[in-house]
């Protein structure tokens, strides 16, 4: 907190949340929404996951969990997530153009999903 770094925000709606968020040079996220928001204005982010949700947005977007995902479950030692966070903080901006270049088709794909989804639903 000293560095002036680490800012702790509290409770907003989604949007304004979001725009925090879509604002951080890096980022890194629990939650899957946070994550989702991330992704979703090409910030470079590392998810301390736990489920099989962050597993398979992970593998969507880059093919792989690896370097992306950490399970918080198997976390041995206490350096292991920022070894992580360095590995993300390298490859930043290969990572940024990857979201840039994929996040707009990934959108597209989600909503013929839903347009298909909702003529099931009439």
């Amino acid at each position: 907190k000293a560095t002036g770094r680490v800012v702790e925000i509290g409770d907003g709606t989604c949007e304004e949340l979001k725009g925090y968020i879509s604002r951080c040079r890096l980022f890194v996220g629990a939650r899957t929404h946070a994550t989702i928001a991330a992704y979703s204005t090409c910030v470079p982010t590392l998810v301390a996951g736990y489920s099989v949700k962050s597993v398979g947005i992970a593998k969507d977007l880059f093919g792989e969990e690896e370097n992306y995902v950490v399970d918080v479950r198997t976390l041995e030692d206490e350096q292991a997530l920022t070894r992580h966070f360095r590995k993300l903080e390298s490859d930043e901006e290969h990572v940024r153009e990857l979201l840039r270049c994929r996040i707009p088709a990934y959108v597209e794909e989600l909503q013929k999903l839903n347009g298909i989804v909702n003529c099931y639903l009439k």
